[in-house]
């Protein structure tokens, strides 16, 4: 493209150019004003000089922008912003990151810097089954006084890891988490040698018999059988679904975000988006299995790429458009905002796209775009005795907040001000790809039990079949509502939001809160630290963004619940009231049944 010599913001002006080797990123573009269109769009970007376009989207007439991809070096588009005078939005395209599968969270490693140079204490970590046999692909952790390694073992079950700067002694923890069927193992203070293979065992998984814990806590288990959520489409925006699960075969509609309609979105090499279309929509096999919340729904697996960015979501959400999806949920997030993809996810809402995202796992504030006041924000929660002992997600509980008697808060889970509800994500038994099943950990697991509740009350609860059946905002915000008007509180809403969501009681299977008592130990501190974090995202010199979204609790709309939401949902009188003492009692930690 040649630069036009007329053009304020082009590279030649004032005899300026991009130098030579001039490191370039990839930025979105859009028009402020609504009005304009792609083509325009891409004529303008076309007579600047070292603009790349990478790809373009169409506006949306009257409720959004047309949208470029560009590649630029930070002087131009600084260039660019300062000429347009701000008739344009130029933001960076942050990379997104998944937001499940946590570890425990550490700070960063602090080495001094001759100990780099010293030849580091070498030890070699074996993973085990109760056979003997070697656990391949398991997540191998060490973490020292100074410093932490990890990989991942082979199909011996080994992992070599190196930590400069540590002795055999300052080895703090080991954690080891396996791809699936087993338990992963937290060792405090591991007994560790550099001159062999150290083994450990890990524990054989058995999948529930019934609903996990999780299930539990929500009620999903007293819904009657014919719920199932049927009518209701639902978007998985993830890294694909592994459809030659025995128990997600079912799974027939999807897109690849990069490479449109290849079947590569029926596959999930990560293991990120799998154990979530598990959860949403597992179809039964056996009285050994995952149960979906929402079976029958119309999963829509729409698979992000290995390096995904906020444009990706532009396309995500096109498609939901496209498709008439209901609701998506997002298993992905950053700590900016973008004010380009806030515009289009606004868009989708007015046309009645609910979007329900992973708060995150970064242990900080609420990340984009579940921070946006146009979504609902998921946190965690886990339950005493859901784990085994000697498990990593034992390590979570241990430095965890208690919430309520039985439940806390997991040390890797963001919270803040814009949280809306949490739900469990902690020791969720999931499936996994390819034909497996996994414990797993995460906000993208609390979400996804979030969306299949929420495909539940759109397929079953009245006010759907009439004042808000119209695939508008109100639809959305009425949805959005009634998870929250009907959520148990439980601890500081800055860590859990609402509370935890109630199935039984958003569709009106039963009439009163939970029993259980809630003991609310957020202290002062612990808001201001929150503050504290929100106010301290680091920003580099070229990472500017003037268009920073607004940050929020999802909106919601103010009008009363309906008594009696689900015309066929009765109170069940005693029996109901047992079934509430023994929900409480599994709460409390005060039954085996799980």
């Amino acid at each position: 493209m040649n630069a036009n010599s007329d053009d304020a913001g082009s590279a030649a002006h004032n005899g300026r150019r991009n130098p030579a080797g001039a490191r370039k990123r990839q930025y979105m573009i859009a028009p402020a004003a609504l009005g304009a269109t792609r083509q325009t769009l891409v004529d303008r970007l076309n007579q600047l000089g070292n603009v790349e376009i990478v790809r373009s989207y169409a506006e949306r007439e009257g409720i959004s922008s047309p949208i470029a991809v560009v590649r630029l070096s930070d002087e131009n588009a600084a260039a660019l912003r300062r000429s347009s005078a701000g008739a344009f939005v130029i933001e960076p395209d942050w990379h997104l990151r998944a937001v499940s599968f946590a570890g425990r969270s550490f700070p960063p490693p602090m080495i001094a810097a001759m100990t780099a140079f010293s030849p580091g204490f070498r030890v070699t970590i074996q993973a085990l089954s109760l056979s003997g046999e070697p656990v391949a692909h398991a997540a191998v952790q060490l973490v020292g006084e100074r410093a932490t390694a990890q990989g991942l073992t082979g199909n011996d079950g080994k992992a070599d890891l190196t930590l400069f700067g540590e002795l055999p002694e300052t080895i703090t923890d080991l954690f080891i988490r396996a791809r699936s069927a087993h338990w992963g193992l937290w060792r405090h203070r591991p007994e560790l040698r550099s001159d062999t293979a150290n083994g450990f065992t890990l524990q054989s998984l058995s999948l529930p018999e019934a609903v996990d814990w999780g299930g539990k806590a929500m009620r999903f288990d007293q819904l009657p059988a014919e719920c199932r959520g049927a009518g209701i489409k639902i978007a998985l925006i993830d890294s694909g679904v592994a459809t030659g699960h025995k128990q997600l075969t079912g799974i027939t509609h999807g897109i690849d975000i990069r490479d449109g309609e290849q079947r590569s979105w029926s596959q999930d090499d990560i293991g990120h988006g799998t154990p979530c279309a598990g959860i949403i929509g597992a179809t039964s096999d056996s009285a050994h299995g995952i149960r979906g919340y929402a079976p029958d729904s119309e999963l829509h697996a729409c698979r992000l790429p290995v390096d995904p960015r906020c444009s990706d979501l532009v396309t995500v959400l096109d498609y939901c458009l496209q498709t008439g999806i209901d609701v998506a949920c997002l298993g992905f997030g950053c700590e900016r905002g973008s004010a380009i993809v806030e515009q289009r996810i606004a868009a989708a809402k007015q046309q009645g796209v609910g979007l329900i995202a992973a708060a995150g796992n970064s242990a900080g504030p609420v990340l984009f775009p579940a921070s946006l006041p146009h979504v609902m924000a998921v946190g965690a929660i886990g339950q005493r005795g859901s784990y085994l002992d000697d498990s990593p997600q034992a390590a979570e509980a241990e430095a965890a907040v208690t919430v309520a008697r039985g439940l806390f808060v997991p040390p890797f889970a963001c919270r803040g001000p814009e949280l809306d509800v949490c739900a469990p994500a902690v020791a969720v038994i999931a499936c996994q790809s390819p034909d497996g099943y996994a414990v797993c950990d995460g906000t993208s697991l609390a979400a996804a039990q979030v969306t299949a509740l929420a495909a539940l009350i759109l397929a079953h609860h009245g006010d759907f079949k009439g004042s808000f059946a119209r695939r508008d905002f109100q639809r959305v915000e009425r949805l959005f509502q009634i998870l929250k008007a009907t959520a148990q509180p439980i601890g500081h809403p800055w860590q859990t939001g609402a509370g935890l969501p109630d199935a039984a009681r958003a569709l009106g299977v039963v009439s009163a809160q939970r029993p259980f008592t809630a003991t609310l130990t957020a202290e002062l501190a612990e808001m201001r630290n929150a503050i504290r974090q929100l106010t301290q995202i680091h920003v580099s010199p070229g990472e500017v963004n003037l268009f920073e979204p607004p940050r929020g609790p999802a909106n919601v709309t103010q009008l009363p619940l309906s008594p009696a939401p689900w015309a066929f949902a009765r109170e069940r009188g005693a029996d109901a009231g047992v079934q509430e003492l023994k929900a409480a009692m599994m709460l409390a930690g005060l039954s085996g049944g799980r």
